[in-house]
């Protein structure tokens, strides 16, 4: 008796490649189509030329400070985060991040804001 040998199926490169770019590239379009400004709860002078900004953002997001505009009476930092592409336990909950800004020249007596020009409390 024979046996008939077993046939395997055979799925399409061109399909694969569609898998993959759905599986990997909408959670990244999704992702970096959500760039969020967090509140900066407050500031904490490191030394004179360097502080340290505290925000509350998502657990597993992505979050750094983007720019820092000095003058003579003011330090306006602008935060923005990447929140988390997929929803995974406890994203909406938020945790507290200090992130670290270098200043061109001594804090002195100039005031902390944010990227919309409100005063930022020091802790």
């Amino acid at each position: 008796m024979q046996t008939k040998p077993k046939r395997s199926i055979r799925v399409p490169r061109k399909l694969w490649l569609v898998v993959v770019l759905v599986v990997v590239g909408v959670p990244l379009w999704a992702q970096n189509s959500t760039v969020l400004f967090p509140d900066m709860q407050s500031y904490a002078v490191v030394n004179q030329r360097t502080i340290a900004v505290r925000v509350a953002v998502a657990p597993c997001s992505w979050t750094r400070v983007t720019n820092v505009a000095e003058t003579l009476t003011y330090v306006r930092v602008k935060v923005e985060t990447l929140p988390c592409p997929i929803p995974l336990p406890s994203t909406d909950e938020l945790a507290f991040r200090d992130l670290t800004v270098s200043l061109a020249d001594d804090l002195a007596t100039r005031d902390v804001q944010d990227a919309n020009g409100q005063a930022v409390p020091s802790r």
